[in-house]
């Protein structure tokens, strides 16, 4: 990992290292977080988090994370719960450089009925109700192209500088060819239970320390290029 100093600009940036396994090993893996001598507690509530993912006809996100390029984004929206048809949530632009991840959002000043929309009037809606930077982030996307669900935990550690979560089971929906949102036939994919490890820059010469109390492997997994991998079968 390199040095903060040349890192972007940006406070909410942390680095981010990822670790994935089966999810029978939940058990060991709940252990491993109640043992850490960086005393991890639950820092809010399990919830089902949401994403709407968006992207260019040609695919220029996807192509981004596939090609390895070190500075990337995405574009989402996110909401949480269960309900589709009163649904409240953000526009996210997410945004890597190298081991740094950031995110910056912008809250819709309204709710949507995903059961009755077609994707037209939701992005006709969205851009309506966008301003500012959000109006950029749209107009380098045409469509969704994906949804995915899971279940996340949070944690964090006494000190409050390093942030944990667990992320399983996930659900993927294609959207591409979908005239309205696809919520009713989801895609297969290998199960897979991620381990998401955050640190501040204020914190990062702590994260070989953390991750040495979990003996799993990290991995270069992107939630949007592993379920846009499950449905191009790529």
């Amino acid at each position: 990992m390199g040095d903060p100093s040349v890192t972007p600009a940006r406070a909410s940036a942390r680095y981010e290292v990822k670790l994935g396994c089966a999810p029978e090993r939940m058990p060991e893996v709940r252990a491993w977080i109640g043992m850490h001598p960086a005393l991890f507690c639950t820092s809010y509530p399990p919830r089902q988090v949401n994403n709407i993912y968006l992207d260019s006809l040609d695919a220029h996100d996807l192509d981004a994370h596939l090609s390895g390029v070190g500075q990337r984004q995405k574009l989402r929206f996110r909401w949480y719960g269960e309900d589709r048809s009163d649904v409240r949530g953000m526009l996210e632009i997410k945004c890597r450089s190298g081991h740094l991840g950031w995110k910056e959002q912008y809250a819709l000043a309204r709710s949507f009925d995903l059961t009755h929309l077609t994707w037209q009037a939701w992005m006709a809606e969205v851009r309506a109700l966008a301003e500012g930077p959000a109006l950029a982030w749209l107009a380098s996307v045409e469509r969704p192209t994906l949804i995915n669900a899971y279940r996340r935990e949070y944690f964090e550690a006494a000190e409050g500088d390093v942030r944990l979560t667990i992320d399983h089971p996930m659900q993927v929906y294609d959207q591409i060819g979908y005239a309205s949102p696809n919520v009713s036939f989801p895609v297969p994919v290998a199960p897979q239970l991620i381990v998401e490890i955050k640190a501040g820059l204020a914190a990062w010469r702590r994260l070989p320390e953390i991750l040495a109390h979990f003996p799993l492997r990290a991995v270069r997994n992107s939630k949007y290029v592993s379920g846009m991998s499950s449905i191009l079968a790529i």
